[in-house]
């Protein structure tokens, strides 16, 4: 027994370190094989250990049920051009007293311990017809005659017994020949079984860090297979329990790893809003999208809407390292967090944020854009109110920046809203205001969770700022009382409602100051039934979560 209460091997004589262990140079073909088993134990209750270089290369020990028995496993990586045969399985080493030293003898003499030994040949070199039956599996009906003739000839050839009585015929019946191929087929096979396993338990590492687990699982069956069967007989063992222990280990640091990269903008959720009306105008760089809420039950849906973009509240308020990070069992806690720094920024008035959400979530939802998070709480150096939302959108032509500015309008206050906006876009494309934008985005983004951008050199500190008014998309959105929606649900609401998004958006345009007509600016036109309405749900609850 071992010093860990395992019982490693039951040879005849005395442990030594004589052989394998003396000779572990160049061995790593071995290590590899040796990794393949570990990951089936880890994947298969039924292999309790695995065992380097004790009774054989390598020594697995099974318990199916009551039944406990070894697998006793050689390696061969010996270089030829011919594939395995009868002969060269059976050649014995030039030695005095012809002793029992072919690959096929040496295989049998493994079984010394318990009864009902199997036994497994790993190599590179693919075998001839006459041992093409040693490939298919132990239990397979179409290897029994041909492996029973064949025991039948290795058991004239050599009549070597095993210490439990046992002779080549026995051993032709249990053997199983394992074709691997070269060492990069081998590791290849051995990273698509460890990345199946991590599959299983909800796992999926990156390739680097599946290469960084292999390359632990090598270390740990190198450090078994050196160590001294005299002294240290129980670090040759990998149990079960210690190879599930080293896969916990490193399903952590996987799951670590994906936050650390992890892209949590890449889900945009179920979309709410039904396309109104589009129009695009490439000659002058201007384009208009109109979204409907709809009725449902002919009930125009504002607690609905509501309530959709409440839930987009932690992607504004929290940075892209704290959505990474999100378990399921955390998404309130998450969501509070967030609604806490809304409620600290209190010079931000409610209409406001309700303005900014609904751009953020039409933004996401129609474009799959990655936004800068947590920009509407941050302060601008100049002094000037920057915009109050940031967005990368990808674009095949080449990524753009949507720098946003957003108002909800009543039907009251609508001229004065709009004027609002246009005061405020005069100054957006001033060569300091944008400098100032992009150190806030530098401040803020969190390039490890975001995709990979075309934006980069834009986002300089000593790029010139014409780079990134080249990549620069100003969405404008104006959510308004719309003399449609409250009048109530007609069949044909939709027609005179995009009647009146064209009109609005007709009468916005010339407004719009003449510095931005070097840059693309998108207008967005959301009707709403009651502005005052969804702002006092859209409030309330906040307060309730």
């Amino acid at each position: 027994m071992s010093a860990a209460g395992l019982t490693t091997s039951e040879p005849e004589a005395p442990a030594t370190d004589a052989g394998g262990v003396a000779a572990r140079q160049g061995f790593k073909y071995q290590d590899h094989v040796a990794a393949h088993f570990v990951l089936a134990m880890i994947a298969d209750q039924r292999l309790q250990r695995v065992e380097c270089e004790t009774a054989d290369d390598i020594h697995l020990f099974w318990k199916d049920g009551d039944a406990e028995f070894s697998e006793y496993v050689q390696v061969k990586t010996t270089e030829n051009d011919k594939k395995w045969s009868q002969a060269e399985i059976t050649k014995r080493a030039m030695t005095k007293g012809n002793s029992p030293t072919s690959l096929v003898e040496k295989s049998l003499l493994c079984d010394k311990g318990r009864t009902g030994a199997l036994f497994r040949i790993v190599s590179r070199r693919d075998v001839n017809k006459k041992l093409a039956c040693l490939t298919l599996q132990r239990d397979s009906r179409q290897r029994v005659a041909g492996a029973s003739e064949l025991g039948t000839k290795l058991a004239k050839k050599w009549s070597t017994k095993s210490a439990n009585g046992n002779d080549l015929a026995y051993w032709a019946k249990r053997v199983v020949w394992q074709i691997a191929g070269e060492m990069e087929s081998l590791k290849a096979k051995n990273l698509q079984q460890l990345a199946n396993l991590a599959d299983r338990h909800g796992a999926n590492p990156t390739h680097s860090h599946a290469d960084s687990i292999y390359i632990d699982l090598l270390r740990m069956v190198d450090d078994a297979a050196h160590a001294s069967r005299v002294k240290d007989p129980e670090k040759k063992v990998i149990t079960r329990a210690k190879a599930i222990a080293w896969w916990a280990t490193h399903l952590q640091e996987t799951q670590a790893a994906q936050q650390k990269t992890s892209k949590p903008y890449l889900i945009r959720g179920e979309a709410f809003f039904s396309k109104l009306y589009q129009l695009t105008e490439a000659d002058i760089r201007r384009a208009l999208t109109s979204y409907d809420a709809r009725y449902e039950k002919k009930k125009w849906r504002s607690l609905q809407l509501a309530d959709y973009l409440v839930d987009w509240l932690p992607e504004i308020a929290l940075k892209a390292s704290d959505l990474a990070s999100v378990q399921h069992l955390q998404l309130r806690q998450k969501t509070r967090g967030a609604i806490r720094a809304i409620k600290q920024r209190r010079d931000l008035a409610a209409d406001q944020l309700l303005a900014e959400v609904i751009l953020h979530a039409v933004v996401r939802e129609a474009l799959g854009s990655e936004p800068i998070a947590c920009k509407l709480f941050y302060q601008s150096a100049t002094g000037l109110r920057s915009f109050g939302s940031a967005h990368i959108v990808h674009a095949e032509a080449g990524d753009e920046l949507w720098l946003g500015r957003a108002a909800v309008a009543r039907a009251a206050s609508y001229n004065d809203v709009i004027d609002k906006v246009v005061a405020e876009l005069a100054h957006v494309l001033d060569a300091d205001f944008l400098k100032d934008e992009r150190e806030t985005i530098l401040a803020l983004r969190e390039p490890q969770h975001l995709l990979p951008t075309t934006l980069e050199a834009a986002f300089l500190r000593n790029a010139p700022i014409d780079d990134l008014i080249r990549a620069l998309c100003i969405p404008v959105l104006i959510g308004y009382d719309s003399a449609v929606l409250g009048g109530g649900y007609a069949d044909d609401y939709r027609v005179r409602l995009i009647e009146e998004v064209g009109r609005a958006y007709d009468a916005l345009k010339p407004q719009l100051p003449a510095a931005l007509k070097s840059v693309k600016v998108h207008i967005f036109l959301i009707p709403v039934e009651c502005v005052k309405t969804l702002s006092g749900q859209f409030a309330e609850l906040i307060q309730a979560t």
